[in-house]
């Protein structure tokens, strides 16, 4: 029957869950077609759509000039005991769990903490014509395999804005990534073993949760402030717990908006080599910002700060594209 839509499946995945809840018994009759829709703030034909797709998988049946019933299999189906009946905690903050209902979820709702403009903020028109100038190249461009480490043109283009903030990289130790998620789940194959620690600030972006989870690595918190981490939380945490990694947003932080201070900045830096902790500076914000706030790597001169990127946040999160800056030696094992 092909993919289905996306709103679709969101009404697919209300009528199962009500079955599952037993807000809808077996027998039972469903909203008309006008209703749900109004409800869901969807078109008649995508609930029509669901519906059939529901009889298609037993879960539904219709009756002609009647409307559309709960099957008895169904009941069956979605077996439900009392356990079922409580909130699934563990569910409600599992990253892999978040991040999928972000992805899946409708293109009107909201979706907070995830960093995500609306579509009609991004710049769709200057992509679209960027495309066609794409379409128009010479077959190599299109077809042909390039350098390990990236387009060069692109890395140029990234080292002369990294540059404006501070940032002294050659195109040689940038590495394009296909977004600022894969750049942190390949640093993980690179640094990390499992069971190793790695702070992160709390609270921080959701998915560095599910991406440590999936390296087995052990997380451990650090309170932000409005001028970037707690210091002297930092500083005992590093002590006792011996972590790897510090994963972090130095300029505007998210989920709080918060901008590192040059002074929290200078500290966490001397307790980074101190204790000898490499860190992975996310800066997928930098285009949102009005001035260039201080950057880890730019103090530390990529020596043990990572500095990554990414444009899905600025252009288009279909465009793929991201990038780790670092310092050569780890550039090559990356690329390898």
């Amino acid at each position: 029957m092909g993919r289905v839509p996306m709103a679709t499946t969101m009404v697919m995945e209300t009528v199962r869950q009500r079955i599952a809840g037993r807000a809808l018994l077996p027998g039972g009759k469903l909203p008309s077609i006008r209703k749900l829709a109004a409800v869901l703030k969807v078109s008649t034909s995508t609930v029509v759509e669901a519906y059939d797709r529901l009889v298609g998988e037993g879960l539904l049946c219709a009756r002609p000039g009647s409307g559309f019933y709960v099957t008895q299999q169904a009941g069956a189906a979605m077996a439900f005991s009392v356990a079922d009946a409580g909130p699934k905690r563990d569910r409600a903050v599992d990253p892999f769990w978040v991040s999928r209902q972000s992805l899946e979820a409708a293109p009107g709702d909201a979706k907070p903490g995830c960093g995500w403009l609306p579509p009609d903020w991004l710049p769709e028109d200057s992509v679209r014509r960027a495309l066609r100038t794409l379409s128009r190249a010479q077959n190599p461009i299109l077809s042909e395999y390039g350098s390990p480490l990236g387009l060069t043109p692109l890395r140029n283009l990234i080292g002369h804005r990294m540059a404006e903030r501070g940032i002294a990289a050659s195109p040689d130790q940038i590495l394009l990534m296909e977004s600022g998620t894969q750049a942190i789940d390949m640093l993980c194959r690179l640094l990390l073993q499992p069971g190793d620690t790695v702070l992160v600030d709390d609270p921080c972006y959701f998915n560095f949760h599910a991406l440590l989870r999936a390296h087995r690595a052990r997380i451990v918190g650090v309170p932000y402030t409005p001028s970037g981490p707690d210091t002297d939380a930092f500083a005992r945490v590093v002590e006792e717990h011996r972590p790897r990694l510090y994963i972090t947003n130095s300029a505007i932080h998210n989920p709080t908006g918060a901008i590192l201070s040059p002074v929290a900045a200078h500290r966490v830096l001397k307790l980074a080599e101190a204790n000898d902790v490499i860190i992975i500076e996310d800066d997928i914000f930098a285009d949102l910002e009005n001035s260039p706030a201080p950057r880890l790597a730019a103090f530390d001169g990529l020596d043990r700060v990572i500095h990554i990127g990414s444009f899905s946040k600025t252009l288009s999160a279909s465009g793929r594209c991201g990038f780790i800056a670092a310092k050569p030696e780890w550039i090559d094992s990356l690329t390898d």
